[in-house]
């Protein structure tokens, strides 16, 4: 298991196709929803197994937020997540950012919690699904 850290440009398939499979076909998400102008600017991060194949992704905007994190079901439960949670973190902080935010979807809360992200518990609609504001000190 392995974790590349990339930009838009270069990993632009391995990046649609993970985001493509998880929030627009398995989850139902509007692509107009998925796709916006943040992807040129942020950092990626795409996690791979033992085959060319992706199996994660995740990027991180120059404000700190991490998003767009996703693992294709079949590698659930694996690390790939954690790993791609924990490039995305310790590049924030190459970076010199202090503090990193996400938006949660809730049912996936406690993944987050583990790696030590906090929210004040307000819950919100965003792209049709319900979602928490979490951040953690880095």
């Amino acid at each position: 298991m392995k974790v590349l850290t990339s930009d838009w440009n270069s990993s632009k398939d391995q990046l649609t196709f993970v985001r493509k499979q998880v929030f627009i076909i398995e989850q139902g998400i509007d692509p107009q929803d998925e796709w916006d102008d943040r992807d040129e600017d942020a950092v990626h991060f795409v996690s791979f197994g033992t085959t060319a194949v992706p199996t994660g992704t995740c990027r991180l905007t120059e404000e700190g937020q991490i998003g767009r994190l996703a693992v294709l079901p079949a590698y659930r439960h694996q690390g790939y997540g954690e790993m791609l949670l924990i490039r995305a973190v310790k590049v924030a902080r190459e970076m010199g950012i202090r503090k990193v935010f996400l938006n949660a979807q809730v049912d996936v809360q406690t993944f987050y919690e583990k790696q030590n992200f906090r929210t004040d518990g307000k819950v919100f609609l965003e792209a049709g699904k319900m979602h928490i504001r979490m951040e953690r000190d880095i």
